[in-house]
């Protein structure tokens, strides 16, 4: 069976829905690649696609990343400007609820929590769709995907959905999904999911899975993000 080099996700939030498509060495990505070979580094792919990427760009600099991401082989679980979003609107409500001053650049947030926060989303091996295990949400006993630890310490899980097609089970597309496993005591219990919208992309130093970012809050769960920025503090 040839190995996807595929995989586009769309879910039921969204009004509509996005043909998913495998071929033999073709990629498709809304941002026009017809590869998935980047001739550039993690972080030059990222600054390439300013509309989805260029918040999260500042942030790897805030989080003193910047050469990891120009140098260091990887596996990178991409979050979309509009998670990052999403999780700092969440902190200003919190932060107008506590009578205090509102987040109002990304400087605000202490570079430690940006850091720790983004390396969730990082993992020291290069790997794809093809090397990840099938997980199946809904029976975790048996296809429980892989669970790793990210560069933050944090215990996710990654996994490759298979979907059902024309009544066939787990014979429609694939796609990868990122989760944050809050307890590890009961670590089938509870996950934050982070389904991936585009998987495969390689640029020289590693690979990229784009998370579907419309229904992501940077850090999976936002309470405990907030949290953990109001432990570091804000300027």
């Amino acid at each position: 069976m040839r190995k996807i080099f595929i995989c586009l996700f769309t879910t039921i939030l969204f009004t509509t829905i996005v043909a998913m498509t495998s071929c033999k060495k073709q990629y498709y990505f809304d941002s026009g690649l017809s590869t998935p070979t980047f001739d550039g580094s993690m972080l030059e792919y990222l600054e390439s696609n300013p509309f989805l990427f260029d918040t999260l760009v500042s942030v790897i600099r805030m989080a003193g990343l910047e050469n990891y991401f120009k140098d260091s082989a990887f596996t990178f679980f991409v979050p979309a400007d509009s998670s990052i979003r999403s999780s700092l609107q969440y902190f200003n409500l919190q932060l107008k609820l506590e009578g205090k001053d509102t987040i109002r650049k990304i400087s605000d947030v202490k570079p430690e929590f940006w850091r720790s926060t983004l390396m969730m989303y990082m993992y020291r091996s290069v790997r794809g769709l093809e090397d990840y295990p099938q997980l199946d949400v809904n029976n975790k006993q048996a296809f429980p995907g892989e669970f790793v630890r990210s560069m933050s310490g944090k215990i996710m899980n990654i996994g490759t959905i298979f979907t059902d097609a024309r009544g066939i089970k787990y014979k429609g597309f694939r796609f990868l999904n990122l989760s944050f496993v809050p307890n590890e005591a009961a670590p089938y219990n509870s996950w934050f999911l982070g389904p991936v919208a585009t998987c495969n992309i390689k640029p020289r130093n590693g690979i990229a899975h784009v998370l579907v970012y419309p229904v992501h809050f940077f850090g999976f769960d936002v309470n405990q993000a907030w949290l953990q920025a109001r432990y570091y503090g804000f300027d």
